[in-house]
């Protein structure tokens, strides 16, 4: 199967998911990641689990929402480059994928694929 998956922007509108009668809209979906990834909480785990992969933990930041606003302040280093600073900011973003339908023309070219090979 391709990997035809779209990024579901939330400013374009309210879009909304049904999920087997399960209904929500992405702009809610969307900010309820953004406050799980912001409850403190969270952070602790997402510290725990670089611990986990003996990585190090994030720095703790004096107003977390800084990590999905306006950054925080970091250096980075990419292969065969210098450590640039910047700022670092996590992102949420939701995707989708559409079923493609079956053309009527696909049994015709399975048909002449067949006979040709």
């Amino acid at each position: 199967m391709e990997d035809n998956f779209k990024i579901l922007n939330c400013d374009q509108g309210d879009i909304v998911i049904d999920f087997n009668g399960y209904i929500v809209k992405v702009s809610q979906l969307d900010l309820a990641l953004s406050r799980v990834i912001l409850d403190n909480g969270s952070l602790n785990k997402l510290n725990e689990q670089l611990k986990s992969i003996n990585s190090r933990n994030l720095p703790s930041i004096k107003d977390s929402s800084n990590w999905l606003d306006k950054g925080v302040d970091c250096q980075i280093l990419q292969p065969s480059k210098n450590w640039q600073s910047g700022k670092l900011r996590m992102k949420v973003i939701i995707e989708f994928s559409p079923d493609e339908p079956e053309s009527p023309l696909d049994d015709l070219r399975r048909m002449i694929n067949e006979t040709t090979s």
